[in-house]
């Protein structure tokens, strides 16, 4: 019995693709996706890892610095996260598994994007809470939060949903 595959359409054009080459394409879209996601984790972890050293830092509420451990934390995760396919990529050379090595880094990717959600958000409260208080933070807060829900979980997973019924 042999199995038959509809070729791929390339994007850039309409030359049938070979499932090698898709999945090469497939790998370099994600590695392209880390990238994006990898700067901005940066830049917070950048942010979060001076603010201590602030001069005002120690004068903040213990509330506040627990949630500047949560923001924190959930920015170093999302960085490991983040950087874990590219270096994985690079230990692996030659990748005899790509499928494999793309299931677990698309897997590693929603991990650091859970991290940085929970940074995002509590970063957001953080600095609210400095800038206007109560209860103009907590407003702000969970504004970003109903946005990152929305737009990066809700909205994907129902397509994801619609498109395989």
């Amino acid at each position: 019995m042999t199995q038959q595959t509809t070729p791929l359409i390339a994007q850039d054009s309409l030359t049938p693709m070979n499932p090698g080459e898709h999945d090469e394409q497939s790998l370099n879209e994600m590695l392209q996706e880390l990238r994006v996601l990898q700067q901005g984790s940066q830049i917070l972890t950048g942010f979060l890892i001076l603010l201590p050293f602030s001069e005002g830092f120690s004068k903040i509420a213990s509330f506040e610095k627990w949630v500047y451990i949560v923001a924190f934390i959930g920015a170093i995760a999302s960085l490991v996260c983040f950087s874990a396919p590219a270096a994985q990529h690079r230990i692996r050379r030659p990748l005899r598994h790509r499928g494999r090595f793309k299931r677990l880094s698309s897997r590693i990717i929603v991990v650091g994007t859970i991290a940085l959600s929970i940074s995002l958000i509590s970063t957001t409260q953080l600095v609210m809470n400095e800038v206007v208080g109560q209860p103009w933070s907590t407003v702000a807060t969970a504004t970003i939060g109903f946005l990152i829900g929305i737009i990066w979980w809700l909205m994907p997973l129902t397509h994801k949903v619609k498109k395989s019924h």
